[in-house]
């Protein structure tokens, strides 16, 4: 991909995208921002993939050195390659070295969730953090390489059970967000047709910005809800663990 394709669907997405990818990468950039504020040093993007935030976290300047790291045989080396390849198991740098380490939409894909936050913690230097995001409200992708929907619970447990001193886990969109994910989902991937879809699609075309507007509370530039109670539906998280 190139600069242009990049900003247009995770920089810039617009509703050409579809309501349901729209609204998942909406809420990945805003978290991305609020990690532009606070990113600096040497930074690791770990299953970069096509490294679609390396630019605009650049922008900051803040950052020394950025290396994106990422299987041999991923389907993305073809539009992007990596700076460095890795084996799915060891993160091959040395203890400490890293003041940031990026994992967008990763952890889900990994089964051994704890060996891979005792991987990343060890490549952390002291005081350095680990940006994470992940889907909760999302069809299987990436097959059979798609393990997990992580809780908060699950995570802030997992964090604290690998070392890390302290977390920060924020939704990204609440009830609305995930109605609207689901039925996007629903109109364009079940097969569905005819009368019912257009109503679907025509539903969201009148009520999104209604729907998105009333889900401020849980919306990921918020910062304010971190009090995940029963009933609580988060259409994703994101956040950051500290060493």
């Amino acid at each position: 991909m190139n600069i242009d394709q990049i900003n247009k669907v995770y920089i810039k997405p617009t509703l050409k995208l579809g309501y349901g990818y729209y609204l998942i990468q909406k809420s990945l950039i805003e978290a991305v921002k609020n990690l532009k504020q606070i990113i600096h040093g040497n930074v690791l993007d770990l299953g970069c993939g096509v490294m679609p935030y390396k630019q605009f976290l650049l922008e900051a300047g803040t950052i020394t050195k950025y290396t994106g790291i990422d299987l041999a045989n991923s389907e993305y080396h073809n539009k992007v390659v990596p700076d460095a390849y890795w084996d799915g198991y060891t993160i091959p740098f040395n203890d400490n070295e890293f003041d940031f380490v990026i994992a967008t939409e990763f952890l889900e894909h990994y089964y051994d969730t704890a060996h891979i936050l005792t991987e990343i913690r060890r490549v952390l230097k002291p005081g350095g953090q680990l940006f994470f995001s992940v889907p909760f409200i999302y069809s299987l992708h990436e097959v059979p390489y798609d393990h997990h929907r992580f809780t908060p619970y699950a995570l802030k447990t997992t964090f604290e059970k690998t070392g890390f001193i302290s977390s920060e886990i924020y939704p990204r969109g609440g009830f609305n967000y995930s109605l609207l994910i689901m039925m996007s989902l629903w109109a364009k991937q079940a097969g569905s047709k005819g009368f019912i879809r257009l109503c679907v699609k025509f539903f969201m075309f009148c009520f999104h910005k209604k729907l998105i507007k009333n889900d401020h509370a849980y919306s990921t530039n918020t910062l304010t809800y971190t009090d995940f109670q029963n009933h609580t539906m988060p259409s994703g998280l994101w956040g950051y663990a500290k060493k």
